[in-house]
């Protein structure tokens, strides 16, 4: 893998809107903006890396789910989470439930060594769009100008595979009675757009795959006391393929029920309900007592397990020494000189600090809105990102290797000026050279 610049597109700022991605500015705390969209570089990948990358990203998938099911076993406690939410994930678990994708975040260097696995962003993961849709437009622009040679590819697949799993969800939800209505949900508290991007292009590829899909807000998911039933905001009466809908409280609607559902939101936060509608408690806790009978939620709560860093000290336990996996301990740092402590739920590099053998500490300056119930903690070995210097100085990629329905279907990197892949990183387009 190496980095290269090119020229910017004229006018790429409008094209990538165009494209659909509309967080294209992050903004630092003294208001000055940064570019999340690098148009003027790329990184190049050669067919035999790609193919060796897709290996490793299903090889640790695997072990990862080998890993779930060795947290659920109870090994390491309950991971922060309250005992009724860890037997919900393990529940989820024990059942099956169908997930749709997930994005492992990879150290790679590029000279032949293996990659390294950072963490696994199996619940909410983002920036979807960009690995999806907007490199691929990129791409298309530079083939048509000659910047690129006109047998240049580039490792992208999301989009045709998440609108197969889509067609295969619908496929099991009609197949069990649940109808073809999918809800769509995100939380209004993103202010950057980022969230409403994802599930907004979620709802594309679902209605590619032939759903009937309706966007809700966390907030706006009720709850109808009579019929116990998680319900959609009231609608028209007979507006829609619900399989179920029940009597509105105004004449001529209706409120549907919600028996399949995406929601981008994370599981620590929708099993609490804290965070939902202030005050509210009740929601969490309808779920967990009544889990089963309010349809698919997807990702479906298993992901409790594979998106805790706590994963991470399963992996480490189960295959030490696995040459993609960085020493991991929940414990402390166990002899460790350089290393990273991570909490065990987090975004976005929040509340993570890099401790180095000098004494130097690191960090974003943010932490994480919610700790673990114990505040539990994990210790993982430092991994020195590598630097592709540019006219801009340093930058420190992190691969993310996407995975639907166990297979690896793409990447998006984001490269960052230090060792925290933070809120002001850039996102990269890749391609394949011919």
């Amino acid at each position: 893998m190496r980095r290269i610049e090119l020229d910017p597109r004229p006018d790429w700022e409008r094209t990538i809107k165009q494209s659909g991605l509309i967080y294209s500015h992050s903004v630092r705390d003294d208001g000055s903006a940064v570019d999340y969209w690098s148009d003027g570089a790329a990184y190049v990948f050669t067919l035999p890396e790609v193919e060796d990358l897709e290996k490793q990203t299903e090889e640790l998938h695997r072990m990862s789910r080998e890993a779930a099911r060795y947290l659920a076993s109870g090994e390491l406690g309950h991971l922060g989470l309250s005992p009724q939410a860890f037997e919900l994930a393990q529940w989820s678990l024990e059942q099956d439930e169908p997930d749709v994708y997930a994005r492992f975040d990879l150290a790679y260097a590029g000279d032949g060594t293996p990659a390294k696995m950072l963490e696994y962003n199996a619940d909410t993961p983002t920036g979807l769009i960009e690995a999806s849709v907007t490199q691929w437009f990129w791409l298309q622009d530079r083939l048509k100008t000659g910047a690129v040679p006109v047998d240049t590819d580039q490792w992208n697949g999301l989009h045709e595979a998440l609108v197969e799993r889509w067609r295969a969800l619908l496929h099991r939800s009609l197949t069990e009675g649940e109808g073809g209505r999918l809800f769509v949900a995100h939380s209004d508290a993103d202010i950057y757009g980022e969230d409403w991007d994802t599930v907004a292009y979620m709802r594309d590829l679902a209605g590619e795959a032939g759903w009937e899909h309706t966007g809700i807000e966390m907030k706006d998911i009720g709850w109808h006391h009579g019929a116990r039933q998680f319900v959609g905001v009231p609608e028209p009466w007979g507006s829609s393929r619900s399989v179920a809908a029940l009597p509105g409280d105004e004449p001529g609607t209706q409120y549907p029920v919600i028996r399949n559902i995406f929601k981008l939101y994370p599981w620590e936060d929708l099993v609490s309900g804290e965070d939902r509608v202030i005050g509210d408690q009740e929601f969490g806790a309808l779920l967990i007592a009544g889990r089963g009978l309010f349809g698919r939620w997807y990702e479906p709560a298993w992901k409790m397990f594979l998106s805790n860093k706590l994963l991470l000290v399963a992996l480490w336990r189960l295959f030490p020494g696995h040459p993609n996996l960085l020493a991991a301990y929940a414990d402390g740092p166990n002899g460790l000189t350089d290393y990273v402590v991570k909490p065990v739920f987090g975004r976005e590099g929040d509340g993570i600090h890099v401790h180095r053998a000098d004494g130097t500490v690191t960090s974003n300056g943010k932490e994480y809105r919610r700790e673990g119930v114990g505040r539990e903690r994990v210790w993982q070995q430092y991994h020195e990102l590598p630097d592709f210097r540019g006219s801009n100085g340093s930058n420190h990629p992190v691969l993310g290797s996407w995975v639907v329905n166990d297979e690896a279907y793409g990447v998006g990197i984001r490269e960052s000026d230090g060792p925290i892949t933070d809120y002001f990183c850039r996102f990269v387009p890749n391609i394949i050279e011919g």
